[in-house]
């Protein structure tokens, strides 16, 4: 069969399918042969020159218009009727066919005298002349079969469409901001991608949207939409060639109407005994036949359509069912994989809708009873069902944390820690979310440190009182003892030496008993209570401890600086008794070879203020950094260096009563440096 036989015969089929055109005889899509005719009863024009040859460029991939062979050769309606013209005018045309974009491009760079087969665009317009119309080309978009909704431009936002290279539609979607666009060099390279399903959509013209796609036997997967547009196809020449215009259109008036219309009639066919029968009778009859075969084969397409779709739901049904039956499987594992107890409560009514595995497990009930509000309530309030149903509807107003004493399913109680919180799961509404921990073990371990650190404050009460008691009591009769020992060295100290000698011993052991006393009774009183924290300006504090000390200061010859220190909230007696003391000790165990060198300085870290109190005193053994703070522990003998060894554990309680620490870092021979912190008010 020939290639013209095979277009005739496709146009009817092509109406059975989904694609929505018209058969090649209809007008929109095969002009009759007046279509034509270039502006009949008007004068042709003269041409002023006349030329040996003619260089034709067009799309060799539009049929019925013009198309190759299996052979390669060119042809179609626009190859024949070139052929006439040439024969008409004496002149030769070279007719010269390729992808359409790249035609376009070769004769923009000159190497043809006319292009074929385009449409009029603004944009063309400013490079070339156009002849008048000779037909009319609808342009619609063909998608896949499986989308609904391609009606216009907008509905393609979205897809990826493809286009020919060098198409007018690329400027009509570009104009309506359709800009993801695939190109391709043909619309039969188009049709081909759309049947490997590359691409879904595409705007192609309908003559060559109806020829390739019967072609390729894919008509069925695709649709058409209402054309977006209609184009007019022209033979153009570029502007300066006015002349050259004019001798072609002079041409084309030498072809009849007739010729035309065999032409047309050769590539497009005819309809089958039509010169046998009136033609008005065949043509309703043909109509008939059309209307009744399309409408059945639309009634087809929609039973076939309807079963696709059926089978299609019925897929995705028993894929969604599958799928929830999976989920909700996998819901219940991981459920019931919870170590903490889940109720699901109704808001209103406070009904338990949903528990897992660990609730049934918590309370000593089957995993398939149901659970009420009264099974997990210890019973009398403020642990009753009814105050569990308050603090149900109480999460309207939030979140809601609460301990809780529940009871067993054996009768016994314990504690529970419950969180409450409003959650939406699906359509019906606002329901209240519980999670339930045991703390039964936590609330007996609390209620064992809270009675601990009540026995610890009582015990620790009870020695502050016998410490500043037996401090207190100790005083009188040391000092009478140092009394009556001095008394007893002025009567007899001169008459037997060794008598002053003894009685010496004994003053300087009871003054050192009653240093110790003191020092005892201070310590104790460090937590007194009726004295809090105030801003207090450490420079001031290091004054009033550097006036105490001033005749030790003097005596050892000691030289103290100190940088700008801080404002921070402590007790001001106590702050002065820290720097005292410590500054004190410096000068205490300074190194008697060399002059003693006192340095005072502060720096903020973090939340606390970081004092230094550093020396260059005679040092202590990293081994005794911590000993050194112990109460009475002492490095070196009484009489090497006189001290009770209460002086830095006295500081270290002072310092960790306002919430800080203290440590210190030393070298023997070098120096020692004492931190303490404070915070930061």
């Amino acid at each position: 069969m020939t290639q013209r036989r095979r277009l005739a015969l496709l146009a009817v089929p092509f109406a059975l399918v989904g694609l929505t055109l018209p058969s090649p005889a209809a007008p929109a899509a095969v002009p009759p042969a007046e279509a034509i005719t270039l502006q009949p009863g008007a004068a042709p024009p003269q041409p002023t020159a006349k030329r040996l040859k003619l260089r034709v460029l067009l799309d060799d991939s539009y049929p019925p218009y013009t198309f190759r062979t299996p052979t390669g050769e060119l042809q179609g309606i626009l190859p024949d009727l070139w052929a006439l013209w040439s024969k008409r005018t004496g002149i030769a045309v070279e007719l010269v066919g390729g992808e359409w974009g790249d035609v376009q491009r070769r004769f923009n760079a000159g190497e043809g005298d006319v292009l074929d087969t385009a449409f009029h665009t603004a944009e063309r317009d400013r490079l070339y002349l156009f002849s008048a119309p000779y037909a009319k080309i609808e342009v619609p978009i063909i998608f896949d079969s499986s989308l609904s909704g391609i009606r216009d431009a907008a509905s393609l936002r979205g897809f990826t469409v493809g286009v020919k290279d060098g198409d007018a539609c690329i400027e009509f979607l570009g104009k309506q901001g359709i800009d993801s666009l695939k190109r391709y060099p043909s619309y039969e390279a188009m049709i081909a991608a759309a049947a490997r399903s590359e691409i879904r959509v595409a705007c192609i013209d309908r003559p060559p949207a109806t020829y390739y796609l019967l072609r390729m036997g894919v008509e069925n997967r695709f649709r058409a939409s209402p054309p977006l547009y209609s184009g007019e196809f022209h033979w153009v020449v570029r502007q300066s060639d006015e002349d050259l215009r004019d001798m072609v259109t002079a041409g084309f008036y030498r072809i009849s109407a007739r010729e035309r219309q065999h032409i047309t009639e050769h590539w497009l066919g005819e309809p089958l005994l039509l010169s046998r029968l009136d033609e008005k009778i065949w043509q309703r009859i043909g109509l008939a036949l059309l209307m009744a075969t399309l409408i059945g084969g639309l009634l087809l397409v929609w039973v076939a359509t309807l079963r696709r779709q059926v089978a299609a739901k019925t897929r995705d049904l028993t894929s969604a069912l599958a799928n929830l039956s999976a989920n909700e499987f996998r819901f219940r594992t991981l459920f019931d994989s919870i170590n903490d107890a889940i109720f699901l409560h109704d808001i209103e009514t406070g009904r338990v809708q949903l528990t897992n595995r660990r609730a049934h497990d918590l309370f000593g009930y089957e995993q398939t009873q149901a659970l009420t509000l009264a099974d997990i309530s210890a019973g009398p309030p403020p642990f009753d069902s009814e105050t569990a149903l308050h603090w149900i509807r109480e999460t309207a107003n939030g979140p809601q944390m609460l301990e809780w004493l529940a009871r067993h399913r054996d009768g016994r109680t314990f504690w529970i820690e419950v969180d409450l919180r409003r959650v939406v799961l699906d359509d019906t509404g606002p329901q209240v979310l519980a999670v339930l921990r045991d703390i039964t073990e936590r609330k007996e371990s609390e209620e064992k440190l809270t009675r601990t650190i009540d026995a610890l404050t009582r015990s620790n009460t009870d020695l502050e009182r016998f410490a500043y008691a037996a401090s207190h009591d100790l005083r009188e009769p040391l000092t009478t003892l140092v009394r009556y020992a001095q008394l007893l060295e002025r009567r007899f100290g001169e008459r037997d030496p060794q008598i002053g000698d003894l009685v010496g011993i004994i003053v300087t052991a009871a003054k050192q008993m009653m240093r110790l006393v003191e020092g005892l009774l201070e310590f104790s009183q460090v937590d007194a209570a009726g004295r809090g924290f105030t801003l207090v300006e450490a420079n001031r504090a290091l004054t009033v401890a550097l006036g105490y000390l001033d005749i030790a200061i003097q005596e050892s010859g000691a030289t103290v600086t100190a940088s700008p220190l801080p404002m921070v909230g402590a007790d001001e007696i106590q702050l002065i008794q820290l720097f005292q003391n410590l500054i004190g000790n410096a000068i205490k165990y300074r190194d008697i070879n060399r002059p003693l060198q006192i340095k005072i300085s502060a720096q903020h870290d973090g939340d606390f203020w970081d004092f230094t109190i550093a020396d260059n005193g005679i040092g202590i053994e990293s081994a005794y950094l911590d000993q050194i703070f112990v109460i009475f522990k002492r490095l070196h003998s009484h009489g090497t260096i006189p001290g009770v060894g209460i002086g830095l554990a006295l500081c270290k309680r002072i310092v960790e009563r306002h919430g800080g620490q203290l440590w210190a870092e030393s070298t023997p021979g070098i120096g020692t440096k004492f931190h303490f912190t404070l915070p930061a008010p």
